[in-house]
């Protein structure tokens, strides 16, 4: 379905936001996909979840493949990213299946990094985005809007403070110096929420969790040595 609405609007410029069910429950997969990682040994319902992910990744190939045979690839502004850490923490944590988070700590939902921290892809050749490289600034949904309209030269929303900056000189490699900027992060729930529950202060270097302990995310990114008693300043000014 999205390959076929790009062909109705290839001849102007569109715009397309696909969100997908998946990888998520209920764990719907034919069974080609989770096959694999069941005879690798893995329990069935983690097949299934990475099977899903097979499944994203092929039909995004299929598409990217669509976007070449329409000339579309050079001209079109492809983004690939998702809204959260890994699903869940331990299947079984007596037979060790612990599914995958790239070495950070927490889950979805966490104040951790593995909760929140997430991959965002950009690729447009033509516009001078192109891969093959890390974009190591600390970003977040907020700076979406900002981005796009200052990279494909949109016209700004009025009557609104617009949250957010542009990534615009990071993604193009131009190696003006990026403002530096302190991002929160906050995990509630409830009706009234308990101050500093499930929070996350972030700059480039430190992640103040719950108010209390401190990491330095560029020598310890897996979030496992608390330094908040060496650094009682940093803290402060965070909290």
């Amino acid at each position: 379905e999205a390959a076929k609405y790009v062909e109705r609007n290839r001849d102007h410029p569109f715009f397309l936001y696909l969100v997908t069910n998946a990888p998520h429950g209920p764990y719907y997969v034919d069974e080609k996909y989770a096959r694999p990682y069941e005879a690798a040994g893995l329990p069935k319902t983690m097949a299934k979840f990475y099977g899903m992910i097979t499944n994203i990744d092929e039909n995004l190939g299929r598409f990217r493949g669509r976007l070449d045979e329409l000339g579309l690839t050079e001209n079109t502004l492809l983004i690939f990213m998702t809204d959260n850490g890994t699903t869940a923490g331990w299947i079984d944590k007596d037979a060790g299946y612990e599914y995958y988070n790239a070495g950070m700590r927490g889950w979805k939902g966490s104040q951790w990094d593995g909760g929140h921290r997430v991959p965002c892809y950009f690729y447009w050749p033509q516009g001078g985005v192109k891969g093959g490289r890390d974009v190591d600034v600390l970003s977040a949904h907020i700076d979406l809007l900002p981005t796009l309209t200052d990279l494909l030269e949109l016209k700004k929303p009025t009557g609104r403070v617009v949250d957010g900056i542009s990534l615009r000189r990071a993604l193009l490699n131009e190696h003006s110096r990026m403002p530096k900027r302190t991002l929160f992060a906050h995990v509630q729930r409830s009706f009234l929420p308990p101050k500093w529950t499930q929070s996350a202060a972030m700059t480039e270097r430190w992640r103040l969790i719950d108010g209390q302990e401190l990491y330095d995310i560029v020598a310890d990114p897996g979030q496992q040595d608390n330094i908040a008693e060496a650094h009682p300043q940093v803290v402060k000014r965070l909290r």
